[in-house]
């Protein structure tokens, strides 16, 4: 490029005349573009430069030494640990001809019937319990409720009365409470208190239907309802014979049946059908 550059001058310099300045105005206008093109090859020649060396510096980093490759190829692949419990299952196919199950409808799944509650009830401790607790007595309930009894059962009157009717209430489910409660209910017909003692016969013969009392509940509440209705009073007896035959109560009754019988101009009611016993 330099050479040609002397050369033109040279020449221009030679000649010094208007023709040779036309000829050489092409010229120059070409070397002028050659250096823009030699300018712009020089810009890409660097940037392809930085980007060459950009890439080797990666290749270097990411590329693993000698050592660290040495190291890999001597050291032992690992094992692969099988458990000794493992048991290999094979499976069958589906078999692809078999038709698959039936969509269950909507209107049947709305029938199924709802999970059944697992949560459990909160029971309410016994009374008695209770009462020994408060107490804080280290004695027996069972011992303790004998000695009420016969403390209760020790007094005269209405304290007779009271003392037995609130044993039940204490004691509901002691073994003597439907005795209790039928003893409760003469003491107080005994001291005039006539309606008391019904109330407490009729609940004796509601609340203990099994109890060994019971002949001599319904013989209470017969003579209750003798002054009330002769009507009620003949079917509690009629029971009480039929129910309880054997018992001092039911022998009473059916003298009290004849009675009722001879007096109305009925004809004796003899033997009533009766179960084996209570």
């Amino acid at each position: 490029m330099r050479d040609a550059s002397a050369a033109l001058m040279l020449l221009t310099g030679c000649a010094g005349s208007g023709a040779l300045r036309e000829d050489t105005e092409p010229l120059r206008a070409e070397i002028r573009a050659l250096r823009r093109e030699n300018d712009v090859l020089a810009s890409r020649v660097e940037v392809l430069s930085g980007r060459v060396d950009l890439l080797t510096a990666r290749a270097t980093r990411a590329a693993p030494g000698p050592r660290a490759t040495a190291e890999a190829a001597t050291s032992p692949a690992p094992e692969l640990v099988v458990p000794p419990d493992l048991v290999v299952v094979k499976v069958k196919p589906l078999d692809a001809a078999r038709p698959s199950p039936r969509p269950v409808p909507p209107a049947r799944l709305a029938r199924v019937a709802p999970p059944v509650p697992t949560a459990v009830p909160i029971s309410e401790p016994e009374p008695e319990r209770l009462d020994a607790l408060v107490r804080g007595r280290p004695r027996p309930i069972a011992v303790e409720a004998d000695g009420e009894l016969r403390t209760a059962r020790g007094r005269e009157g209405l304290d007779r009365a009271h003392a037995l009717e609130d044993f039940t209430t204490r004691y509901p489910r002691h073994p003597h409470a439907d005795n209790a409660l039928v003893e409760a209910a003469a003491a107080y017909a005994e001291a005039g208190r006539q309606e008391a003692g019904c109330a407490l016969a009729s609940r004796a013969v509601e609340e203990y239907p099994a109890g060994d009392a019971m002949s001599d509940a319904l013989e209470r509440l017969a003579r209750c309802e003798a002054r009330r209705a002769p009507e009620a009073e003949r079917r509690v007896l009629e029971r009480l014979v039929a129910e309880y035959p054997g018992t001092p109560a039911a022998q009473r009754a059916g003298a009290r049946l004849s009675s009722i019988s001879g007096s109305a101009g009925e004809p004796s009611p003899g033997d009533v059908p009766a179960r084996s016993g209570p």
